[in-house]
C-alpha cells in the first residue's frame, strides 16, 4: 500500500488528479479486501486442516463403512455446499471464490466415489470429460480467470487423451509436420481475433494467451523442421497457408476495433509470414525470417500500446540475437577477446532496445492516438 500511497501522490504532483481523488483512491483500495489476504490464506488453512482431518479418519475406516452411507454422506455435502454458496456470493467474494473451488473439486471426488462404489471401469479421460461437462455450468458464477485456465487445461487434456484426440494429432503430425511456421501463423491469427474481445473472459483470456505462447514457440520450430524451408511437402500446405493469410488480412480490415495504424501493423505481419510461405529458406538462414517476424511483432506491440509485451517479445528477440551469436563464435568464448565482443555485442543489443523502446513509444504510439 505504502508503494501505492506514492504513486498516487506522484499523479498529484503531475496534476493528474486531485489531493480529494488521492484520498478516496487509497480509502477505496483499504477497504478493497484482496483475493490472497493473510485472513484469506490463514482461513484456507484452517479449513484445508479440518478438511485432512476428517479425510483422514474417513480413510482409514473406508471399508467399514456401508456405501450407502458413502454415497449419501457425498451428496449430502455437495447440496450443502450448493445452498451455502448463494448466500456468501456478494457478502463475500473471496469465500465464495474458494467455495466454488472446493465445490467443483468435490463434484470429481463424487464421480471418482460413484466408480468405485458401483465397480464402474472406465478410462481416465472420460471420467475427466464428464467432470467438464458438470462443472461447465459453474464458470457462469464467477469472473476469476484462474477458474477457466483450470477447466481449458483439464478440459483440453480429456480430449488430447481420448482416442479422438490421439487421431488428429497423428493427422496432424503426419501432413503438417514440416510446417511450424503455418502454426505459428494460426497462432497469431488466432490471439489478434480475440484480442479486442472483451466478452466471456473466462475462456477468452486463456485461449488468448496460450495461442500467443504457441505462435512464438511454433516460430522456433523451424530450425528443427527445416525441410519446411527447403520445400513444402504438398502443395496444398503453401495453399492452406496463403488463404489462411489471405483471410486474416481481409478480417484485419473489415474488423472496427482495429485504427488504421493498428491495421498495417496486422498486414506487415501477415504479409511476412506470407512471403516466408511462398520463399522458403534454407536452414542456414531460417534466423533472419525468425528475427524479421519478431522485430515486426514488437512494433505491432507499440501500435497497439502493449509496452509490456513489447519488452518481452524484445527480451526474446535479444537473447535469438545473443544465442545465434554464441552458436556462431562459440570457440572464442573461451578467451579474454571473446568475453570482450559477447559484452560488447550485449552492450549495443541493450543500447539499440533502449533507442528502439524510446522512438516506438513517442512516435507509433502518437501515431496510434491520432487515428483514433
Amino acid at each position: 500500500m505504502s508503494s501505492f500511497i506514492r504513486k498516487t501522490q506522484n499523479w498529484v504532483d503531475k496534476g493528474l488528479i486531485t489531493q480529494q481523488q488521492a484520498q478516496e483512491i487509497i480509502a477505496f483500495e483499504k477497504d478493497r479486501k484482496p483475493f490472497l489476504s493473510l485472513f484469506s490464506i490463514i482461513l484456507f488453512l484452517g479449513v484445508f486442516s479440518i478438511a485432512c482431518g476428517i479425510a483422514a479418519i474417513v480413510s482409514s475406516n473406508w471399508y467399514s463403512i456401508p456405501s450407502v452411507v458413502k454415497l449419501s454422506g457425498m451428496f449430502l455435502i455437495l447440496i450443502a455446499m450448493a445452498g451455502a454458496l448463494p448466500m456468501i456470493e456478494k457478502k463475500r467474494p473471496v469465500g465464495f471464490d474458494a467455495g466454488l473451488f472446493f465445490f467443483m473439486l468435490l463434484l470429481f471426488a463424487a464421480i471418482g466415489l460413484v466408480g468405485q462404489v458401483y465397480h464402474l471401469r472406465s478410462d481416465s479421460y472420460k471420467a475427466f470429460l464428464f467432470w467438464s461437462g458438470l462443472a461447465f455450468p459453474l464458470l457462469f458464477l464467477t469472473k476469476r480467470v484462474l477458474f477457466g485456465w483450470i477447466w481449458e487445461i483439464i478440459f483440453v487434456g480429456a480430449v488430447s487423451a481420448s482416442p479422438w484426440g490421439e487421431r488428429f494429432f497423428r493427422f496432424i503430425f503426419d501432413y503438417f509436420r514440416a510446417s511450424p511456421l503455418y502454426f505459428s501463423f494460426l497462432g497469431v491469427v488466432v490471439f489478434f481475433c480475440l484480442f479486442r474481445v472483451r466478452k466471456a473472459a473466462l475462456f477468452v483470456v486463456p485461449l488468448r494467451t496460450i495461442s500467443f505462447v504457441l505462435g512464438v514457440w511454433f516460430l522456433f520450430c523451424g530450425r528443427n523442421f527445416y525441410l519446411l524451408y527447403d520445400t513444402m511437402e504438398t502443395n496444398s500446405i503453401m495453399l492452406l497457408s496463403c488463404v489462411t493469410a489471405f483471410g486474416f488480412a481481409a478480417f484485419v480490415w473489415k474488423y472496427s476495433g482495429f485504427n488504421l495504424q493498428e491495421k498495417q501493423a496486422l498486414w506487415i505481419i501477415a504479409g511476412l509470414y506470407a512471403l516466408f510461405f511462398l520463399f522458403p529458406l534454407s536452414k542456414d538462414t531460417v534466423y533472419f525470417s525468425e528475427l524479421l517476424i519478431l522485430i515486426a511483432f514488437i512494433f505491432v506491440a507499440y501500435c497497439f500500446r502493449e509496452e509490456k509485451t513489447a519488452r518481452v517479445l524484445g527480451v526474446i528477440t535479444a537473447f535469438r540475437m545473443l544465442s545465434a551469436f554464441f552458436a556462431l563464435f562459440g570457440s572464442l568464448m573461451y578467451t579474454g577477446i571473446g568475453m570482450i565482443c559477447s559484452g560488447l555485442m550485449i552492450l549495443g543489443i541493450a543500447y539499440g532496445c533502449y533507442k528502439a523502446d524510446g522512438y516506438l513509444k513517442q512516435k507509433l504510439t502518437a501515431g496510434g492516438q491520432a487515428h483514433e
